[in-house]
């Protein structure tokens, strides 16, 4: 497992748009506070470009995304947002650098994809807010976290909202969005969860479709050698016109109703204000009661 060193102050951090457009003042916030980190920020050359719904075009956003891996003295690349866009060119990225030089990739939602390919090539990254995410109400307490998982290498998250299933793991973190691993399937980046807790989280899709996507990762055998499952946010969700019945802890208790791995609900982590930050590919402890989880980074950084 190749693990990027922890920062400290003057490291240069280097923001890119990898997937959709960013708005003009988006990631005022970000630069101010990663500046009051003692951090140098440097932008990509395409961030503020528009293509469709992208933030320039395939060539440009991957050209930025290589420039920042390819360059020592970037230490930690900062996704701008998600969207949608970077499974258009992600098999062109090229990880050599980063293999020779770790750095941290910090971002959620389509960042997915990054995440997933870089496990694949055993680096770890981290799931966390992005340099739009800075600027939100309410994620102050996300951001400060991302601050310690950074230059301390610590990360605790919690929930104290009603779990599924009791019990303890420990094992490599894997997932993210929900749409995006379920598209990893039958890449050169396809998600391995045997013997590895799971998160899964979305954003505005209807219940089928959640529905669907759960049934493929169940029939893909994504769920079946599990040594836990984390369930983050499903945010704004839709009925549909014909009201789909069941929830998603129903759709998950119905395809996990034989598993015997502890399950954990409602962790703040995905697309809501709180998105607390975590390592993606690094071993964690997962401990699941009644009504608490926490999940606990046990590989240490530095």
């Amino acid at each position: 497992m190749l693990i990027p060193p922890t920062l400290t102050a003057k490291d240069q951090v280097r923001i890119i748009a990898p997937s959709g457009i960013v708005p003009s003042k988006g990631i005022d916030a970000a630069i101010k506070t990663l500046e009051s980190w003692g951090l140098k920020v440097s932008l990509g050359k395409n961030v503020f470009n528009k293509s469709s719904v992208f933030a320039g075009s395939d060539a440009q956003r991957l050209q930025d995304f290589q420039e920042a891996i390819n360059e020592e003295e970037v230490k930690f690349i900062l996704c701008a947002r998600g969207g949608y866009g970077l499974t258009r060119y992600i098999d062109l990225l090229n990880l050599k650098a980063l293999k020779k030089s770790p750095k941290w990739v910090v971002g959620f939602s389509d960042i997915t994809a990054f995440l997933l390919k870089a496990e694949k090539n055993n680096i770890v990254s981290i799931h966390g807010p992005m340099a739009t995410s800075f600027a939100r109400k309410g994620a102050n307490k996300s951001i400060d976290q991302l601050h310690r998982l950074l230059f301390e290498g610590k990360s605790v998250i919690e929930s104290t909202k009603p779990q599924l299933k009791i019990g303890k793991a420990q094992g490599r973190l894997v997932g993210g969005n929900l749409a995006l691993l379920c598209e990893s399937i039958g890449t050169e980046a396809e998600i391995d969860t045997d013997n590895k807790i799971l998160i899964i989280e979305d954003i505005g899709e209807y219940y089928y479709r959640i529905d669907r996507m759960l049934n493929q990762l169940a029939r893909a055998k994504k769920l079946d050698n599990l040594k836990g499952l984390v369930i983050g946010s499903f945010s704004n969700l839709l009925r549909g016109e014909v009201k789909f019945t069941e929830s998603v802890i129903d759709i998950i208790e119905r395809l996990t109703n034989k598993a015997n791995y502890p399950i954990a609900a409602l962790m703040p982590i995905g697309h809501e204000p709180e998105n607390y930050p975590f390592v993606h590919g690094a071993e964690y402890r997962l401990d699941v009661a009644k009504e608490f989880a926490q999940l606990k980074l046990m590989t240490k950084l530095g």
